[in-house]
C-alpha cells in the first residue's frame, strides 16, 4: 500500500485527490489505480491528511501514469497466447441457482490466483447474460459471439482485466448466443482449445441453472467448484445440478469441490458444506470437497457499484482475506497430471464418440 504522512495536514497551496479524481484525469479504471497502489505504492507520493480523509498530492497523477505505462510497455498486448507447454487446469464455476455470488467469486479468485503467481483466464460463460466485464470494470468491444460468426479467432477478444487476468467475454443481451445450438456450443468449445496452452488456470462461470448450455461446459472441466449460500434452495438447488451431472456420460472420477458464500458464521458454513457433502455421498455416490467459505461483508457491494474487484477493493477486507484462502486450497489441489492433455479436446472426443 501507499505510504501515509502519520499526522501531516494539507498546507494551503497543497492541492489534494480523491482516488475518484486521479481516475478521471488519468483516465484509468479505479480498479487499475487501486491495483498499482496496492503493488508499487512505494513509487507514489505520501498521502496526506486532510481533516479526516487520506489523499493524495496531485504528483500522484503523473506518478500513476508512468507506472501504467511501464506495464502497458511489459505486457505489449493483452494476454493472448503463450508459447505452447502444458494446458490449462480448467476449473468451472457454478451454482445451480442465480444470485449465490457465483459471478463474483469466480473472478475475484481468479484475480487472488494470479497475484499467487498462477497466469489466469476468465471464460464468461453465461450465454447471454454475460457480466463478468461489468464487475471487471472494463469495456470489451468483442464477444462470442464474433467467434461464433467467424469474425475473430478467440484469442482476438482476450482483453485483460484486473491484476493482468485475461477476460473472454461472454456477450450480454445476445438472444441469439443464449439461445446457441448444441454445434455452436461444440464450435466455442473447439475455439477454446486454442486458449489452453495461454494459461495456468481458466476459471469458466457457467450461467445458473442445469441447462444443456451449462452442462457442456461443466462437463468440459477437470474440476467443478459448486458455491452455495445457507438459503435452503441454494443446496436443493446445487444437488439438483449435482445429481443431473451424475447421469451425464463420463462424468464420474471428476473432483467436485464447494465453498459456501455469504455465511455469517463458522458454524453456518460448516453446516451447509456438511448437509451438501452427505446428500451426495448418500445418494449420488459423489464425493464433495469443501474448500472454504466467504463470510458475508458489505465490502462486496460497494466494490460492484464502484465496477471494481472486492479484492482490488479492500485487499484486506475480510471477504478478501476468505477468497484468498479459498484459492490457496485449490492450488494445494492441483494435479500436473491433467494438465497434459486439453480438457476441451477431450470433451470433444467424447462427444464425437471417440473415447
Amino acid at each position: 500500500m501507499s505510504r501515509e504522512k502519520n499526522g501531516a495536514m494539507a498546507g494551503d497551496n497543497v492541492r489534494l485527490l480523491s482516488i475518484e479524481e486521479i481516475s478521471r484525469e488519468t483516465g484509468l479504471e479505479e480498479s487499475v489505480l487501486r491495483f498499482y497502489e496496492s503493488e508499487f505504492g512505494a513509487e507514489l507520493p505520501d498521502k496526506i491528511l486532510h481533516g479526516d480523509v487520506l489523499s493524495f498530492p496531485a504528483a500522484a497523477v503523473d506518478a500513476f501514469r508512468r507506472m501504467h505505462a511501464r506495464q502497458t510497455a511489459a505486457i505489449a498486448a493483452p494476454p493472448k497466447l503463450a508459447a505452447a507447454g502444458p494446458f490449462a487446469r480448467v476449473i468451472a464455476v457454478t451454482s445451480g441457482k442465480g444470485g449465490v455470488g457465483k459471478t463474483n467469486l469466480a473472478l475475484n479468485l481468479a484475480i487472488e490466483l494470479q497475484q499467487l503467481g498462477k497466469l489466469c483466464l476468465v471464460l464468461d460463460a453465461d450465454m447471454g447474460m454475460a457480466n463478468v466485464h461489468l464487475l471487471a470494470g472494463v469495456n470489451p468491444t468483442l464477444s462470442l459471439m464474433a467467434v461464433l460468426n467467424d469474425h475473430v479467432a478467440i484469442s482476438d477478444i482476450i482483453v485483460e482485466g484486473p491484476a493482468g487476468i485475461g477476460l473472454i467475454p461472454g456477450g450480454s443481451g445476445l438472444v441469439a448466443l443464449a439461445d446457441a445450438s448444441r454445434p455452436e456450443r461444440m464450435k466455442i468449445v473447439r475455439a477454446l482449445e486454442e486458449v489452453e496452452v495461454a494459461a495456468e488456470i481458466i476459471l469458466v462461470d457457467t450461467g445458473a441453472g442445469m441447462g444443456a448450455g451449462v452442462r457442456d461446459f461443466l462437463v468440459a472441466a477437470d474440476d467443478i467448484l459448486f458455491v452455495l449460500t445457507p438459503e435452503i434452495t441454494s443446496l436443493a438447488d446445487s444437488y439438483g445440478l449435482l445429481k443431473t451431472l451424475r447421469q451425464e456420460r463420463d462424468f464420474t472420477g471428476r473432483s467436485v469441490y464447494s465453498v459456501i458464500n455469504m455465511v455469517h458464521s463458522l458454524t453456518e458454513a460448516a453446516d451447509v458444506a456438511q448437509r451438501f457433502a452427505a446428500c451426495a455421498r448418500r445418494f449420488l455416490d459423489q464425493e464433495v470437497e469443501n474448500l472454504g467459505y466467504i463470510m458475508k461483508d458489505a465490502t462486496v457491494g460497494g466494490a460492484t457499484v464502484r465496477r471494481t474487484p472486492y479484492c482490488i477493493f479492500r485487499p484486506q477486507a475480510r471477504v478478501s482475506i476468505n477468497t484468498r484462502n479459498v484459492a490457496k486450497a485449490i492450488l494445494k489441489r492441483e494435479q500436473p497430471e491433467i494438465r497434459l492433455s486439453s480438457s476441451f479436446g477431450r470433451f470433444l472426443e467424447r462427444v464425437q464418440g471417440k473415447l
